[in-house]
């Protein structure tokens, strides 16, 4: 594809599971400007993050490296000052970068490469003093502890924002950055606008709460008796939230009604980000800058939303680490688009994708280190593929699938296999793992996962001599007991 200096803008939001807009099945939900962007655009029907975690896709998305090669596996952990990334890159190229909303850099207030920040860190992180904080006190408003709002322990975590939706994290995300962009929008700019939302406490503004109370909402497939045959510390998940002073709450004890009022707010919440994403096309269509952007919209994971009886994240489950992704190109010289508007990607994708086509499309010469493979041709042809598999990755577990079948292996030396061909009520509850009839299937993709895991170098390792982590050497036992069998 040809280059140009096309601007950028990356809109991501937290902890958004794929199937949660009309694009990809849920027809009631009112997202009218994502569903603008899927129209003129180009939706990835499987797109998996490369961690199903907060902490370590970002790192991934800021270096282009997957996990397993920066070393960031975890939330707490951060990349090597020594890293490469696309801010930084872009903004010696020419582009006046900058990053507004939630970011969850370690620590939370360093620059990460670009030239600017507007900080709203998270709905959790009351007492960081933020962008967002600041605003709200100057509005005689102090930031609410998320157990503070009305309905979060009736609720199990599902409450209200007892303030008007402006100062809400991702309202004023929103407001935030259509601003930049009025005032910025003329210079060539690399973007990225992250939302808070629908991250849990499911946390809707008062006048939203009941958007969809009395909507289809769909039930929860599986529940908690199919753990019993996954691996051990999934029984465990969500329990330790008690002790934590920022949940106080178990959501292993929510009923059938408190997860339905979970996902009636946590759509609420989505509806709300899409009112910012409006104002931000409203931004760009002023300048008249909307046709020479480059446009990306994903989340760096799902949630569970009660699914096989969990909550929140940390898993390979489609509700966890399948994720919506749709791009938008930007015009070509020739005044044609560079994406087939509706076009469908029906080929596995990985959200570590995006930072090659960052460099792609704005005409940037991409570092050696990035390891994702550029959108573009898919963008061009919707039917083609870049990827035969993807990953992800987190401490302790890693999974690989083809879009048709997904293995998880753990440290433990447990493992999961999934036939995704099998949809919902039973989409991934048996566990098949073991079972003689898959044992190609389980063995070929394993030997994959092995494979990736020792090709990706932790390329911090070679000039830091930081220890080899713990799972690799597990893994690479594995791969050597494997290629013994083979």
């Amino acid at each position: 594809m040809e280059t140009t200096a096309t601007n950028l803008l990356f809109i991501t939001t937290d902890q958004q599971r794929f199937d949660s807009l009309p694009c990809y099945g849920l027809d009631f939900m009112q997202t009218p400007n994502i569903d603008r962007l899927a129209a003129e655009g180009v939706v990835f029907e499987r797109c998996y993050t490369p961690a199903p975690v907060c902490v370590p896709c970002r790192a991934a998305w800021m270096s282009g490296q997957w996990p397993s090669s920066t070393g960031v596996l975890s939330n707490g952990q951060w990349l090597d000052e020594s890293t490469p990334t696309w801010p930084a890159l872009m903004s010696a190229a020419g582009f006046r970068t900058a990053a507004i909303g939630k970011m969850h850099f370690m620590p939370w207030d360093i620059s990460g490469g670009f030239d600017e920040r507007v900080i709203a860190e998270d709905k959790r992180h009351v007492y960081l003093p933020d962008d967002h904080y600041q605003y709200l006190r100057a509005h005689g408003i102090e930031r609410p502890h998320p157990t503070s709002n009305p309905g979060y322990f009736d609720w199990v975590g599902a409450s209200v924002f007892p303030h008007d939706r402006k100062f809400h994290v991702d309202g004023y995300t929103g407001d935030r950055a259509a601003e930049w962009l009025q005032q910025h929008g003329d210079s060539p700019f690399a973007v990225w606008v992250s939302f808070a939302g629908p991250h849990d406490p499911y946390d809707p503004p008062e006048d939203m709460a009941d958007m969809y109370y009395e909507a289809d909402i769909p039930e929860p497939v599986g529940g908690p008796d199919e753990l019993v045959n996954k691996p051990k510390g999934q029984g465990d998940k969500g329990a330790g939230s008690l002790n934590n002073s920022m949940f106080r709450i178990d959501p292993s004890t929510a009923s059938a009604e408190d997860m339905r009022r979970w996902r009636a707010h946590y759509y609420a919440n989505i509806s709300l980000i899409d009112e910012g994403i409006g104002k931000i096309l409203a931004a760009l269509e002023a300048h008249g800058t909307l046709e020479n952007t480059l446009i990306i919209f994903t989340s760096d994971h799902g949630d569970a939303l009660g699914d096989h009886g969990l909550p929140f994240k940390g898993y390979f489950y489609e509700s966890m680490a399948h994720v919506p992704m749709i791009v938008r190109g930007p015009h070509a010289p020739d005044g044609q688009r560079r994406a087939t508007a509706g076009g469908r990607c029906a080929s596995v994708v990985s959200g570590l994708d995006v930072v090659a086509t960052f460099f792609d499309v704005c005409g940037v010469q991409a570092p050696k280190t990035v390891q994702g493979k550029s959108l573009t041709p898919l963008l061009e042809d919707p039917m083609a593929s870049t990827h035969d598999v993807v990953f992800c990755e987190i401490t302790g577990r890693v999974m690989v699938t083809d879009g048709q079948w997904k293995y998880c292996h753990y440290v433990t030396g447990e493992a999961e296999l999934y036939d995704l061909t099998v949809e919902a009520p039973q989409m991934e509850v048996e566990n098949l793992a073991g079972r003689p009839e898959v044992a190609q299937v389980e063995s070929r993709l394993r030997a994959r996962l092995l494979e990736h895991w020792l090709q990706n170098q932790h390329t911090q390792q070679m000039a830091t001599s930081v220890p080899q982590h713990p799972f690799r050497v597990a893994l690479e036992k594995a791969y050597k007991q494997e290629r013994g069998q083979a």
